[in-house]
């Protein structure tokens, strides 16, 4: 009976690694055939720095409202898997809005794409949240780390193949801008369809318990959830130095995507082959840097990959081309491959079995808040000094960010 139970036990983790590798492959392949093209298609509709960096900063800031009401309803739903499910389904149907904005004629249109990409994000962090809370319960911590690393590893081989034929087509075949803005929403229709499949994919999973039908009780629970965050020690310095660390993360994105577009003059198949280069090699580093934390620990990993976060915008700032930028993105790739995979890994760690949801969507609330700050911070430190500056600023940052998290390693084994 105990070989029957641990057969059963590895058949069902094959199973759900699988289905996970397939709803990754969905998830990442409709961002993909969109998101790096945010900034540029703003830009054809008109948008201006601070509207660039709203793109980032907006969707953090509608998030701060979506985690804590988003936890209170995922936990206190008896079926995570089907309100989750819905939630993401939701989601997606913004695809289609987004492709509407160049039919208003009486808005300003790049204000109405900053808008719905903020708003976009209510459902998506909320969906987030409950797949990250899923995957806490679907694998043990043994089988989480490969089965994350796995899904990155084939979601980026297929995202980076969307990258290069999307870059491809939107650089040559569009003659005129407003060509190009049509093209740009029929991807967003078909990335609404392939989103689908994300949808699809994660209803498969199997082995998810379902919540306890406490909906009068979870606010209390709640409650005491809070009670308890101040004694959870390694949850609170872990969420500090992660907080931190998110100041230099996204206040470099909008400085990227200006530095990339309007210095270095990117048209689309630059800005696909910089996503493609930092794909290539975050093909290969997603498993190395789960076997890597495995071997070292995920908090010596984790600074190591925050490292190599902290050298690229000192890159970018060196570079005078954009075959340079493509270069230097492939350490981006591997560095952000490590950062994604064992940030998640270590939150998961930290956080209690009991109400987890609520502890993600703590965590998760405080990032979102520093994530909608730190773009405008980005810019701000642009329009002080320059350019050139702000990106090594923003580099010194991520360094003592990793150095952080080097401490918290050495704090926990001491």
């Amino acid at each position: 009976m105990e070989e029957e139970s641990l057969y059963y036990e590895e058949e069902l983790v094959d199973y759900n690694t699988k289905v996970n590798i397939i709803c990754g492959i969905c998830a990442t392949v409709s961002l993909n055939l969109v998101n790096p093209y945010f900034a540029k298609f703003a830009e054809r509709l008109g948008a201006t720095d601070y509207q660039i960096g709203l793109l980032t900063s907006l969707p953090h800031f509608v998030s701060i409202f979506a985690f804590i009401p988003g936890a209170i309803l995922i936990e206190s739903n008896s079926n995570k898997k089907k309100v989750t499910g819905t939630i993401m389904l939701i989601h997606k149907f913004f695809y289609l809005l987004l492709a509407c904005v160049p039919f208003f004629n009486n808005v300003n249109k790049a204000s109405l794409f900053v808008i719905l990409i903020g708003l976009m994000n209510l459902p998506g962090s909320i969906g987030t949240m409950g797949y990250q809370s899923s995957i806490g319960d679907i694998f043990l911590p043994r089988d989480r780390g490969i089965s994350m690393g796995l899904r990155n590893r084939y979601a980026t081989i297929f995202s980076m193949i969307v990258t290069f034929l999307s870059g491809q087509t939107l650089a040559k075949i569009p003659k005129t801008n407003n060509e190009a803005i049509v093209l740009y929403q029929v991807f967003f229709v078909i990335a609404f369809l392939i989103s689908l499949g994300e949808v699809i994919s994660y209803f498969k999973f199997k082995g998810m318990k379902k919540n306890k039908d406490n909906n009068c009780k979870y606010i209390d629970s709640l409650k005491e959830t809070l009670r308890k965050v101040p004694k959870e020690k390694d949850f609170i310095i872990f969420t500090l130095c992660s907080v931190f660390f998110h100041i230099g993360w996204m206040g470099a994105q909008p400085l990227f995507s200006i530095y990339s577009i309007k210095v270095l003059k990117a048209n689309e198949i630059g800005i696909s082959a910089i996503a493609i280069a930092s794909s290539l090699s975050s093909i290969i580093a997603y498993t190395k840097w789960a076997k890597f934390a495995d071997k070292k620990g995920n908090s010596f990993a984790l600074s190591l990959a925050i490292f190599g976060m902290g050298i690229t915008p000192i890159l970018y700032a060196l570079s005078s081309t954009i075959k340079q930028l493509v270069l230097f993105n492939v350490i981006v790739g591997v560095s952000v491959a490590g950062t994604t995979l064992i940030l998640f890994n270590i939150l998961l760690e930290v956080t209690p079995k009991e109400n987890r949801t609520v502890y993600i969507a703590i965590y998760n609330t405080f990032i979102a808040i520093i994530s909608a700050i730190a773009p405008m911070i980005g810019i701000a430190i642009k329009e002080a000094t320059t350019m050139k500056i702000s990106l090594v600023i923003i580099g010194l940052l991520r360094i003592t960010a990793s150095i952080f998290f080097f401490i918290r390693d050495k704090h926990r084994i001491a």
